[in-house]
């Protein structure tokens, strides 16, 4: 029995080659996959011009012919002469075509409610309920010092400073407080609003 070591080694030695054989043939596959994912997979053919596109493998996958019925509804530019199209026989006749009677404008319709009341509960900010949602985590239990709702003596020390700083510290962020308390669809004054239900209560 051949000594423990040499038996690592072996086993070692196995381990390397069948890796790297996975590796070598992984490599190949995916370079296919990679090919075949990436192929073009048709032509753009305009009536008169040739076709655009290369098929991968286009002896395995023949190559793509228009159809003749597609090949004769395709439309004219706008400036070109009005000349028939030519179809094959194939494609069946159809009636021609009438000019269709000039379009006529609509007249506007009227809104079913002003939009002055629309703007009006538009613009209604309940600070009370925004408070719940972007303030209450912080303000309702002093976290990282915020100021409780309803502490007076701590907003009355920040309110010393004036309004205009303290809105310069809710909208820019103090210490662990975020910028805009993380209210980022409050407007400036919605976040006025806010202080001041804070502060009042």
């Amino acid at each position: 029995m051949p000594p423990v070591g040499a038996r690592v080694r072996w086993v070692l030695l196995t381990l390397m080659q069948l890796t790297l054989f996975l590796l070598i043939s992984g490599g190949v596959s995916a370079q296919q996959a990679t090919v075949e994912n990436i192929r073009p997979v048709g032509q753009v053919c305009l009536a008169g011009q040739p076709c655009v596109g290369i098929i991968a493998d286009s002896a395995a996958a023949g190559s793509v012919e228009p159809a003749p019925e597609a090949a004769a509804t395709i439309a004219q530019p706008a400036n070109a002469q009005s000349e028939p199209v030519a179809q094959s026989e194939s494609v069946a006749q159809s009636e021609p075509v009438t000019q269709s009677e000039p379009v006529t404008q609509a007249e506007p319709v009227a809104p079913a409610e002003p939009v002055a009341q629309v703007e009006s509960e538009v613009a209604v900010f309940d600070a009370a309920t925004t408070y719940q949602m972007s303030c209450f985590a912080c303000h309702a239990t002093g976290a990282a010092g915020a100021p409780e709702l309803g502490d007076q003596e701590a907003w009355s020390v920040r309110m010393e400073k004036g309004m205009e700083a303290v809105m310069a510290n809710v909208i820019t962020g103090l210490n662990a407080m975020p910028p805009r308390g993380l209210c980022f669809d409050c407007s400036d004054d919605d976040l006025l609003a806010l202080v001041e239900y804070m502060v009042k209560q």
